[in-house]
């Protein structure tokens, strides 16, 4: 946990920096729609909260290469037509380090990998939630593909997934994966 809290205070400190340098920072608020693979529950049917801040640097006018802390609420919840009643609640801080590519006047793909620490972990199968981190790994290393269109100067909407390479859990398959929708708001340039 102090890792953790020192990465943020060390994180924080480049990204309030960073304006003053060819850095462009962004801030990232949008919702997640997560399932997890080997659950036996079909669907992105659990909601979360995707909220923190990018840091790019621009390595030419077509490609940014960003890395950032983001806030990320995951897990599975059981849908309508699920034989089983079950919620997982994940809840994630992600390092992306990606590079995003800008293809036509008002539209950016990006991708990369994403380390993801889990901070807290709580399942319900019936009887109300408890804490349910055993068994579940610490770091969780994804991929993530996005795209993001810019109508205004300082402010574009991504859709973006992320996906994890292999299984979260240390006893059974377990993989996160989801599907964010989120806007960014530039906070110095474009």
């Amino acid at each position: 946990m102090k890792a953790t809290l020192l990465s943020i205070l060390l994180f924080l400190g480049l990204f309030f920096s960073a304006s003053a340098q060819a850095f462009r920072s962004q801030l990232v608020l949008g919702i997640n729609a997560s399932q997890i693979d080997g659950d036996a529950l079909a669907g992105y049917n659990k909601p979360g909260l995707l909220a923190g801040a990018l840091v790019g640097y621009p390595v030419s006018d077509l490609v940014t290469l960003q890395s950032g802390l983001v806030y990320s609420e995951k897990g599975s919840r059981y849908g309508e037509n699920d034989p089983l009643l079950l919620i997982w609640r994940l809840n994630y801080l992600e390092m992306p380090i990606q590079a995003r590519v800008k293809t036509f006047k008002n539209i950016y793909f990006s991708g990369g990998l994403s380390v993801n620490y889990l901070i807290t972990a709580k399942s319900d199968f019936g009887a109300g939630f408890a804490p349910s981190r055993a068994g579940l790994k610490d770091v969780d290393l994804c991929y993530t593909l996005g795209a993001a269109y810019q109508p205004f100067d300082r402010t574009a909407f991504q859709v973006r997934l992320t996906e994890g390479f292999a299984t979260a859990s240390q006893w059974q398959y377990f993989r996160n994966r989801s599907v964010s929708f989120a806007m960014l708001i530039n906070l110095n340039g474009e």
